[in-house]
């Protein structure tokens, strides 16, 4: 192998193991990156509890959004919703309004960081808060840490931009979300 070939060599590992470990690019956001939907199974473990459901999470825009948590054969389902006036929770037959869905989201015993989740479940960072990730080579995002979570992420393979599964953790909690389906057409929307 001659000198210059060697010099170009090592240039790209170079380039190639900088990317690899680089800090991820804070994403614009726009409204058509906010409307999407996604189906799959959820797993919570929190103190000495342990939840898991079905997930369908119609994101309808940037304020939006619609969440149904539903065990074996639909049993002991919730539904979480927010828009810019407050969020809802349906659970038992009962509705319950607060400020925040994550408020709700506690009292139904799901203790979720729905807000910077909408970001997470994508494969990017929350845009308002610091961040320290992991790219690949492929420029998807591998690791990420933000407000006390540690999130890892798996994709179908290096072409998918979206995750098919993400481990989340923090201090007392830790979820894992493999999603089945992605769709730009949100169902729940509508309803």
């Amino acid at each position: 192998m001659s000198k210059s070939s060697l010099l170009r060599t090592l240039a790209i590992i170079t380039a190639l193991a900088i990317s690899a470990c680089a800090t991820p690019p804070k994403p614009a956001v726009n409204s058509e990156s906010e409307i999407w939907q996604l189906q799959g199974k959820i797993g919570l473990w929190y103190g000495d509890k342990q939840e898991s459901a079905t997930i369908d999470w119609s994101q309808c825009s940037a304020e939006r959004v619609r969440i149904r948590l539903s065990g074996p054969l639909g049993a002991g389902g919730i539904e979480l919703s927010a828009d810019q006036t407050g969020a809802m929770l349906i659970q038992n037959g009962e509705t319950t309004h607060a400020q925040s869905i994550e408020e709700l989201a506690s009292q139904a015993e799901w203790p979720l960081p729905v807000d910077a989740l909408r970001f997470w479940v994508r494969g990017r960072p929350t845009p308002t808060e610091k961040l320290e990730g992991r790219v690949n080579t492929n420029g998807q995002l591998e690791e990420l840490a933000q407000i006390g979570w540690k999130i890892t992420y798996r994709y179908r393979t290096p072409f998918h931009q979206l995750p098919n599964k993400i481990s989340a953790e923090s201090a007392n909690t830790r979820l894992t979300l493999i999603i089945s389906d992605w769709q730009d057409q949100p169902t729940l929307c509508g309803q």
